[in-house]
């Protein structure tokens, strides 16, 4: 890493900063090339306690507002990322590699929809919800629960999808009244800083409400725990979640885990082979086969395996590699080479355990970080890659005999993200579907149940849970603070003091046939 002295913030003046700070810059790396595509400067460890000073300070006045106020820089928000789509979807593209489609439809247009939905209902999906009042208690009462915002909210997001995940939590946290900072990953920094662009512009009349923290995975750890953060949202792998998960224990604080999958896929011998192998190879390859919910696993009926395998095979051979750069490119780069041993070590374990390697393999020397799509067949549950996250484009494929064997494969599985049934027999894919330990479960569809936003998506097991969309999404965001209200009318009240008799014989007498 370079050092050099400079302003935190030197695109603008729109923040007070002190003047100067002894920081390091980030390097921001083509994944296609290794090129170095721009360098943006971290954000100095020490200034994290003024940052979330200057956030608590904003979250006072931002929660003081109705949903309509809080609408007008949200609005502003959905305003600039439709009049930059295109500048946004380069920049995510040219940071992780993925095809420019894919940032524009796995990136920008969620953001946009879940912008449009909370611009729309948030007041609907906060407003104080009425309760029913216990029968012997005094007819002047009323019960409700009054969502309250958590307060400073820190986010903390991966490189596979480096402006959704960071975007998504954000964008909820504010629709419920709560101040954010956001720490993007280091892997795109040019990402980050076009993150922190955005909510400087939209957010200009509320300094301090959305902050872009920058750096090494170290620092979002640091402000997680830093005193004054209420609740943390982080997105990536189950071990860093974990990890700190056991550092915010001691300080009681609340956190949403969206970790990791082994999404297990289930063809069976009635189902729609062409959808089935088009929908595997999608699913496991989209995204540069970089996707929580990603398909990792496939467990086909025996009587099929063969024709599947054999469309599988036929999609994968006409998938093209390649840079962003070119509109016709199927699957890019790795984001980086932070994953890239592990994919060699689950891919030589299968291997030198009896994996047939159909096609693929191993990445030969070349300018980028590419790694063939892999399909691999013979498999099981000796082998690691069908218990632990492969996050890249290895398609593993196993034989079973029936249906039984299929559900006991799918979940012999420390995750439950996500799971996916092929039958044509509604019937059958129902029960397999029941069947399965899964936070969600698709039928002939794969990587969908995140875009239907009142549909519940994410884990169970080691999974954790993907909180973004819908009613049930944004209630995460806040506390709900329960209200008994009485129009103060009467005196006192019959369970009050003083007790006596008649207080007695009544208590008695509810629980009389």
């Amino acid at each position: 890493m370079e050092t050099r002295t400079l302003n935190p913030r030197t695109r603008t003046e729109r923040r007070a900063e002190p003047p100067t700070y002894r920081q390091q810059v980030q390097r921001a790396i083509n994944p296609a090339t290794f090129e170095i595509i721009g360098t943006v400067p971290m954000t100095p460890e020490a200034m994290l306690p003024t940052l979330v000073a200057r956030a608590r300070e904003a979250f006072g006045t931002w929660s003081a507002l109705s949903h309509r106020e809080r609408a007008v820089p949200l609005q502003a928000l959905r305003t600039l990322i439709a009049q930059q789509s295109g500048r946004i979807a380069e920049v995510i593209a040219k940071s992780v590699g993925k095809p420019l489609v894919e940032a524009y439809q796995h990136d920008v247009a969620g953001v946009v929809e879940l912008l449009d939905e909370y611009l729309a209902h948030a007041g609907e999906f906060l407003a104080d919800q009425a309760l029913p009042v216990a029968p012997r208690l005094s007819l002047h009462k009323k019960a409700i629960i009054r969502f309250a915002p958590r307060g400073v909210v820190c986010v903390i997001a991966p490189w596979s999808q480096p402006f959704e995940l960071v975007m998504k939590p954000a964008i909820a946290a504010l629709a419920a009244g709560n101040a954010v900072l956001m720490k993007p990953t280091s892997s795109a920094p040019m990402v980050g800083d076009l993150i922190d662009g955005l909510f400087q512009d939209a957010f200009r009349d509320f300094p301090g409400l959305a902050q872009v923290v920058q750096g090494p995975g170290r620092i979002g750890s640091v402000l997680a725990t830093a005193e004054g953060v209420s609740f943390v949202v982080f997105s990536g792998s189950t071990a860093v979640g974990r990890r700190l998960q056991q550092e915010l224990a001691p300080l009681l604080r609340p956190a949403l885990l969206d970790l990791g999958g082994c999404d297990p896929m289930i063809v069976c011998d009635d189902a729609n082979l062409e959808r089935a192998a088009n929908a595997a190879v999608y699913g496991r390859f989209c995204n540069n086969g970089q996707n929580g919910s990603a398909v990792k696993r496939v467990y086909v009926h025996e009587a099929v395996v063969r024709p599947f395998v054999e469309r599988v095979l036929a999609h994968v051979r006409a998938l093209k590699l390649g840079p962003y750069t070119d509109p016709a490119v199927d699957v890019g780069p790795l984001a980086n080479d932070r994953g890239i041993g592990n994919l060699r070590s689950l891919l030589h374990d299968a291997v030198d355990k009896g994996a047939k390697l159909e096609i693929g393999g191993f990445p030969a020397i070349q300018s980028g970080w590419y790694w063939p799509p892999t399909v691999l067949t013979g498999m099981d549950h000796s082998m690691r890659i069908m218990k632990e996250e492969a996050f890249g484009p290895i398609l593993p494929i196993q034989t079973v005999v029936n249906d039984e064997e299929a559900i006991q494969m799918a979940n012999d599985n420390e995750y439950g993200l996500d799971a996916y049934v092929f039958s044509s027999d509604p019937l059958r894919a129902r029960k397999l579907a029941d069947a399965l330990e899964a936070g969600a479960v698709a039928i002939n569809e794969v990587i969908v149940n995140y875009v239907i936003r009142d549909l519940p998506f994410g884990g169970i097991k080691q999974s954790g849970l993907n909180p973004y969309g819908g009613r049930r999404g944004l209630q995460l965001f806040v506390q709900p603070k329960g209200m008994v209200i009485d129009d103060g009318r009467n005196d006192t009240e019959p369970h009050w003091f003083p007790y006596g008799e008649d207080q007695l014989e009544a208590a008695r007498q509810q629980f009389m046939p």
